[in-house]
């Protein structure tokens, strides 16, 4: 596949999780903490409040908290900061850029609103509205199954075409067919991958990694990044295959499919016990005892590997 420059460079993006008190208050020391230690591990593109950082869940009161406390540490040279947001309205959906807008945010993760599925032309019309009110500022899209429309990669180029500032894409699929259609028909956009799928992705030209596991591996997770980009094949496999088993080792014990914080936030505890892997209401985190496993197991596999 021959190689065009990306709209966006190739990166390894952390994502920062929200802390909660007993009492379901923004943490703020704590999550304070917890993004410098991301900026003390080297990242300087990462985002907050995509379904790990709970963006779904958030008033406008506590989503401008939220964004006034990660914009003071992160709007700076050398940083690449972006902000989630996620809304059933297209108009909320432009509020919220607008209030990270402000703080001097100037990179975007949207999701599709996902009350009722969009087609094509809807789904056009949502990226050239919202984008081109903001057109100091760059775009990804969450392709995510929640907005009931999974963006192919014809499609994206479509919409790249007439969406300039339209410059990445974050997917989760481990799907090989489904990752190299992204690849290859939409190469002008940079396309974010999770650690089950970036080495599918290396394979087959320039992509990046969202990682899930850069607070519980912070090392390794660079190390993994390195091999995509060298195309080091059989050490991106290898650390494939370490990070499916450490997932499936932590969470064998729980039986029931959990929103997507509280496997994220529990990395962070276990590295950090003083960082509360709790989510907020209705959705139910891990339980103590379900936590207290996930601790053993990692104690007992884990704990020396950075």
């Amino acid at each position: 596949m021959p190689h065009i420059t990306t709209r966006y460079p190739q990166s390894n993006l952390a994502a920062c999780m929200l802390p909660w008190t007993e009492d379901f208050q923004l943490d703020v020391p704590k999550f304070q903490q917890h993004v410098q230690a991301a900026l003390d591990d080297n990242y300087t593109c990462l985002y907050l409040m995509g379904t790990a950082g709970e963006g779904y869940a958030l008033s406008e009161d506590r989503f401008r908290e939220v964004v006034d406390v990660f914009a003071t540490q992160t709007v700076r040279d050398g940083l690449d900061p972006q902000i989630g947001v996620i809304g059933l309205s297209m108009e909320q959906i432009i509020q919220r850029i607008g209030v990270a807008h402000q703080r001097g945010i100037r990179m975007f993760q949207v999701s599709l609103p996902s009350w009722g599925a969009l087609d094509e032309a809807e789904t056009l019309i949502f990226f050239k509205t919202v984008c081109s009110a903001f057109s100091d500022s760059r775009f990804l899209h969450y392709n995510l199954p929640r907005a009931k429309r999974i963006i192919r990669g014809a499609e994206y180029h479509r919409i790249a075409e007439e969406v300039p500032n339209l410059v990445a894409t974050k997917n989760s699929t481990t799907d090989y067919a489904r990752t190299a259609d992204l690849l290859e028909k939409a190469p002008e956009l940079q396309h974010f991958l999770l650690e089950g799928n970036f080495a599918m992705g290396c394979t087959l030209g320039e992509c990046s990694l969202l990682c899930s596991y850069d607070a519980l591996f912070p090392q390794t997770t660079w190390k993994f990044f390195e091999a995509g980009r060298n195309k080091d094949l059989k050490e991106l496999f290898r650390i494939t295959q370490f990070f499916r088993e450490v997932g499936t080792n932590l969470f064998a014990h729980c039986s029931r499919e959990m929103i997507d914080g509280s496997y994220d936030k529990t990395f962070l505890w276990l590295r950090d016990p003083e960082f509360s892997n709790r989510v907020l209401p209705p959705y139910l985190g891990l339980s103590e005892e379900e936590s207290a496993q996930c601790r053993r197991v990692f104690d007992d596999l884990y704990r020396d590997i950075m």
